[in-house]
């Protein structure tokens, strides 16, 4: 078994190198400047060079109000990027796995979303992200398209370490409270992921329980006896008008994952003192 991990720079595909070389699993990974998806000639000389036995596609676009500027790199990123890493992963006879949003669904929901439920985005970024869905099931024989929400993590632009930024530094913090998911800790995602190498299909896995934004930033000051904030208000989202519309509900029914794999995700609290007591936000 050999792992191809792209978008080895970003938090998830980090943790999965770590993750990897803490369970002797061979894997490499590329960042955009080694293997840009969307240069298929040069996936398909990686797949001839290094011949592995599965790729990873972690590579992704992710700035969902900057994508309401910019769709076509969004697309050309998300969409016809996870295109040709199918096609790579078709030439070379190896597993597929992708990597997916809970932004692929409106948020009109009243009860946690199944993979079957039917997708329609509400912005740029998570269209971009359906039809990379789309194009994957497509060109490859067998993928895994693992559906994930609010990730965070060491090492990269998410609502944790944005938030431990302004604890440390506002006495008080307005915090949204009408959208409602699941976080997943990059580390529980990473685990996840290696546990469906052999799996074909879509899964949904995120952290369990679900948390308004607000919420979550409680449990987040709980954890910063330090801190100078003193009082988290919970705000509308439209106290805070950003290009792109998020759903107000993307919380992500994980039971297919849970049935298949035996394992169960961790809740929000224990996976952030998990983090937090590694010390690498003090």
């Amino acid at each position: 078994m050999k792992l191809w991990i792209l978008g080895a720079e970003g938090m998830l595909g980090k943790a999965l190198l770590m993750l990897c070389k803490q369970r002797g699993i061979e894997a490499f990974g590329t960042g955009r400047d080694e293997a840009d998806i969307t240069d298929l000639g040069l996936l398909l000389t990686w797949v001839i060079q290094e011949k592995p036995t599965h790729l990873i596609n972690c590579a992704a676009y992710t700035d969902v109000d900057r994508a309401e500027r910019e769709p076509e790199v969004a697309h050309a990123i998300n969409a016809a990027g996870a295109r040709n890493v199918a096609i790579a992963a078709l030439h070379a006879r190896a597993r597929l796995i992708h990597i997916s949003t809970d932004y692929v669904f409106d948020g009109e929901a009243a009860r946690p979303y199944l993979e079957t439920d039917a997708c329609n985005p509400i912005n740029v970024y998570g269209k971009s992200k359906w039809e990379g869905e789309k194009e994957v099931l497509f060109h490859h024989f067998d993928p895994c398209i693992v559906r994930t929400s609010w990730v965070f993590g060491q090492g990269g632009k998410n609502f944790l370490s944005a938030m431990i930024q302004l604890l440390k530094k506002e006495e008080e913090v307005q915090v949204v409270a009408d959208q409602r998911g699941r976080p997943t800790s990059v580390l529980d995602l990473g685990e996840a992921i290696l546990s469906l190498l052999d799996a074909s299909g879509i899964f949904h896995f995120s952290g369990a329980g679900a948390y308004s934004r607000y919420e979550a930033a409680l449990e987040i000051l709980s954890h910063m006896p330090d801190a100078k904030c003193r009082r988290i208000l919970p705000v509308n989202s439209d106290a805070y008008p950003r290009p792109a519309r998020r759903p107000a509900y993307s919380v992500l029914d994980t039971t297919r994952f849970e049935t298949l794999t035996g394992k169960k995700p961790l809740p929000f609290p224990e996976a952030l003192s998990i983090l937090l007591s590694a010390g690498v936000y003090v």
